[in-house]
């Protein structure tokens, strides 16, 4: 009897710890998820921190970076502005990302605007390769964490943790265009694919924050703004009611250098979800232009990236 008891108690004992490993795993791979925000950049000595330098006390206090990690898929974009290219705007980056542990992070960076969109392209096609990989020295705390971008380098990138700005939504998720539709006089009058070794349009939505990057280096050759493509950051509400989605972008990247208070420039658009995993919005305040056809609404179609 004793014997039955003591094996029972094992058994037992080890399925608490393979479950408690189990959650530690899942709680340590969640803990990067959602928005952040780079505040400075620590100093290193031999690997050691020694000083840390806040955006907000340098001489470019306006500067900004943000960086989202969601279900396996990330961006990152600032607002630095480059007058000696084609497209003048920040850069930004989209890639697949895996987390080790809290000090070893992986971003397979597949596409970008501005003028990372022109370096990973270059990367890629040199090496016909489909991803630039980063193995990131890391320490992921609950509110902050830092990214050292080499074995060799003298500083590290220090962010915040973005707070949480809405509740959870059936946006809330990575997204990936894949159908463009034209509307004349709220008809639709053409549905064009979206291919993504063309053009690739991502959009990341998590708790009431938006960002998206659109890659068009395979549209446009590298001495035209359009190169850079385009992205953007804002926050985003939705009246369910209504089926209204209401965008409001803060700043850009690539070619789109526009820079708004926060909630003060809204885009407006209609949505319908198809499923859970796809939705089309129908934007009320822009149009668009498909196959040399004058659209008076322009719908874009999304799907879910799992």
């Amino acid at each position: 009897m004793k014997k039955i008891i003591l094996l029972l108690f094992v058994t037992v004992f080890i399925s608490c710890g393979e479950s408690t490993d189990k959650e530690k795993d899942v709680t340590k791979k969640n803990s990067i998820e959602g928005f952040w925000n780079r505040i400075g950049t620590i100093q290193l000595v031999n690997g050691v921190p020694v000083d840390t330098l806040y955006i907000k006390n340098s001489d470019t206090p306006d500067y900004k970076q943000i960086k989202v990690f969601k279900d396996g898929n990330m961006i990152w974009l600032n607002n630095f502005k480059d007058s000696l290219s084609p497209w003048k705007g920040g850069a930004g980056g989209y890639g697949k990302f895996s987390v080790f542990s809290k000090d070893s992070l992986t971003e397979f960076i597949s596409h970008g605007t501005g003028g990372w969109g022109a370096w990973v392209k270059r990367y890629k096609d040199s090496l016909n390769v489909p991803t630039w990989n980063f193995g990131l020295k890391t320490n992921i705390s609950d509110n902050n964490y830092s990214q050292i971008n080499g074995p060799e380098s003298k500083f590290a990138e220090y962010w915040e943790r973005m707070p949480i700005d809405k509740p959870k939504t059936k946006f809330d998720g990575a997204w990936k265009r894949v159908y463009e539709i034209a509307y004349i006089n709220g008809k639709a009058v053409d549905t064009t694919a979206v291919p993504s070794d063309i053009s690739l349009d991502i959009k990341i939505m998590s708790n009431g924050r938006y960002t998206y990057q659109v890659d068009m280096t395979g549209m446009f050759d590298s001495d035209e703004a359009g190169y850079g493509g385009y992205g953007g950051y804002g926050t985003f509400e939705y009246d369910a009611e209504k089926k209204i989605l209401s965008e409001y972008q803060e700043w850009g990247s690539g070619g789109n250098i526009v820079v708004n208070e926060p909630m003060t420039s809204v885009d407006n658009h209609e949505i319908n979800f198809y499923n859970d995993d796809m939705f089309i919005q129908i934007s009320k305040t822009s149009v668009g232009v498909l196959q040399n056809q004058k659209a008076t609404a322009r719908g874009v179609v999304y799907r879910r990236i799992k």
